[in-house]
């Protein structure tokens, strides 16, 4: 009974062991682990402007509100706002139908808990994973402003492991690291103040300019959100295992963003992609590309991704070939460094992931959105 009730109020409950929904999986006798998940049941390199917004709050905490017109009522894609779904209004029904499915609604539900706000030198948006080889280092607290210091006293101890992805021109050294903040889980106003967590940059881990992208280090004072940050990843890659191949394939057309736009709450935004543009320019990069390529496959098979990341970490301006993909999705000031997901898959650890790409901004010249791929 509890399950058609279920039905009859609109409440999808998924299966964590099959990730079906739980009136039609056959892991019945495990209800008691459902997660809950709310949905509707209704069908339902050219001239860029990038999409950073320069702080002038020195990293500490804005609160804009959640309206993008009220934010930001002269921007001049205004015409996109209600193309912006807040995250905690984000229904089944908002997924495009050719993409409507139990195990793609999970997989993207555990991607937006993986996005943060970014405070500092510039306004951004970034996604977090975890580093292995650094998962519990320890690093005394050298900050006298540290709000942990009253509980924990003058020489607290911080934890590593938390890497964060943005762009190059939103955090381009060490300096810059340090002076951002990094909110996590910043998803509506009502009841930030208890579920928003801040932690600070540390400093720079791998860097490449000429794709505009950065990765840098964040330090925790909380052990719960390492946990936190590794169960939302394990569920997410283990629903997307479970989305049907011509789903999977379909999504390719899509391109879907998870943003701060103009600092605001989280917010999901969908649209087509409209082309890959391959750049090469000589044979050498070329040539490059497959050699990382053969690397890759070997540390995979080897479980040895993160050797991988070290070499790359020694090759920061390495000249390859890349493509930029451009799409409709809906973007502005605060977007930069957002995670694009458009369907595109690696294998790690032999599990294939749908791996997210970094918005960079507009490309002035078509009118588009791209990233580097």
């Amino acid at each position: 009974m509890a399950h058609l009730m279920a039905r009859r109020k609109n409440v999808y409950r998924f299966c964590p062991r099959c990730w079906m929904i739980a009136h039609s999986c056959s892991c019945i006798n495990i209800l008691d682990g459902i997660y809950p998940f709310v949905a509707e049941s209704n069908s339902i390199l050219d001239l860029e402007e990038l999409e950073s917004v320069p702080d002038n709050n020195d990293g500490e905490e804005v609160q804009p509100g959640t309206d993008l017109d009220l934010v930001a009522p002269l921007c001049e894609k205004s015409h996109q706002h209600d193309e912006f779904i807040p995250v905690n209004d984000f229904f089944y029904s908002y997924l495009p139908e050719a993409l409507r499915h139990p195990s793609f609604y999970v997989w993207l539900w555990n991607c937006i808990p993986l996005v943060v706000r970014i405070l500092g030198q510039r306004r951004a948006t970034g996604r977090v994973f975890l580093i292995s080889e650094e998962l519990l280092k320890e690093e005394i607290c050298s900050d006298v402003t540290c709000p942990y210091r009253e509980q924990l006293g003058p020489r607290h101890e911080m934890y590593g492991g938390i890497g964060i992805i943005t762009n190059k021109h939103v955090v381009q050294n060490d300096e810059d690291a340090k002076k951002t903040t990094v909110e996590f889980f910043y998803n509506n106003d009502d009841d930030r103040r208890w579920t928003v967590h801040k932690e600070k940059g540390f400093q720079l881990h791998t860097t490449n300019h000429k794709m505009d992208y950065t990765m840098f280090t964040c330090y925790t004072h909380k052990k719960d959100l390492l946990t936190m940050i590794a169960t939302f990843d394990k569920i997410r890659n283990y629903a997307w295992t479970k989305v049907p191949p011509q789903i999977r394939l379909v999504s390719k057309n899509y391109a879907i963003i998870i943003s701060h736009p103009h600092g605001t709450s989280k917010k999901v935004s969908i649209g087509t992609v409209v082309d890959r543009q391959n750049r090469v320019k000589s044979e050498e990069e070329m040539e490059n590309v497959r050699i990382l390529r053969n690397i890759y496959n070997i540390c995979d098979e080897n479980n040895a991704l993160a050797r991988f990341g070290g070499y790359m970490r020694q090759l920061p301006d390495l000249d390859l070939s890349f493509t930029i993909t451009r799409y409709t999705t809906a973007t502005c000031k605060g977007s930069s460094g957002a995670p694009v997901f458009m369907g595109n898959v690696v294998m790690e650890n032999g599990v294939e992931i749908n791996q997210a790409h970094t918005h960079r901004g507009v490309d002035k010249n078509v009118g588009y959105n791209n990233c580097f791929t």
